[in-house]
This record gives C-alpha cells, structure tokens and sequence, in this order.
C-alpha cells in the first residue's frame, strides 16, 4: 500500500476531478498507481451515458434491420413505394406471434414453457421393508 503526502494527495485528486476519469470508469487508487496512463485515457472521448447508449443500440437496430427513417430531420424524404413503417410491422408481427400462440394457451405452463404433466404417482405400499436397509442392520 502507497502513502501519499497531503498536498500530493490533493493535487493529483483535483486533477482526477478536472480530468473527469471518474466517467471512464477509473477510480482515485487505479489513478495514482499509473497516473501517466490514466491521464492519456482522459484524452479519449468519454463513454456515452446509459440513455445515450440505448439510443445508439436503438439506432443501431434501426438501420440494421432496414427500417431507420429515410429523411432528415429538417424535411422527409418521399418513401419509396414499396416502403413499409416499422411500427406497422412489429404491429403485424405481433398479431402473427398471438395468433401462432393462441391454440397453445390451453396447455399448461411453467416460465412460459409448455410442459407435459406427469401421468405417474408415488405408491408408498408398494414399498416393502425389503427397502428400509437401515432397518435390516446393513
């Protein structure tokens, strides 16, 4: 374990702070161990917040699918005539997905499986005393 002066502790604290390592997942300890290394990290963009991040796998889905928007965000683009919204699809895929699943909604389930009940018992008399081991002094 290190010891570290006052002013030496605060002046490189402040710079964490300055430097805001804190958003690149780096903590006050790892950055006073390699402080060289740490500080050509904080030159890197930061990484986006969670709400950005979801917004970027969002538009990331989007486009990969096919089903991103075609304008801008000043004027839209005429579509395409062959052009379908994706909110319609995932409607329609949704309505495919209830109907497929509607014969099977009788059957019994666990966690959303289908399972096949068992059609045996338990029948304790048929168990003699030729089970018990213990009993017979093995």
């Amino acid at each position: 374990m290190n010891r570290y002066t006052n002013a030496h502790l605060e002046h490189y604290a402040d710079r964490f702070i300055a430097l805001r390592l804190a958003r690149h997942g780096v903590s006050l300890e790892q950055y006073l161990a390699n402080v060289e290394r740490f500080e050509r990290l904080a030159l890197e963009p930061e990484p986006p917040l969670p709400a950005q991040q979801a917004a970027i796998l969002r538009l990331w889905a989007e486009q990969d699918a096919g089903l991103a928007s075609l304008g801008g965000d000043s004027e839209p683009a005429p579509l395409p005539d062959n052009h379908q919204d994706w909110r319609e699809l995932l409607a329609r895929w949704r309505l495919e997905t209830e109907a497929a699943e509607r014969p099977l909604a009788h059957l019994p389930q666990r966690n959303g499986a289908v399972i096949e009940p068992l059609r045996h018992h338990c029948h304790s008399h048929a168990r003699s005393a030729r089970c018990f081991f213990n009993k017979r002094g093995a």
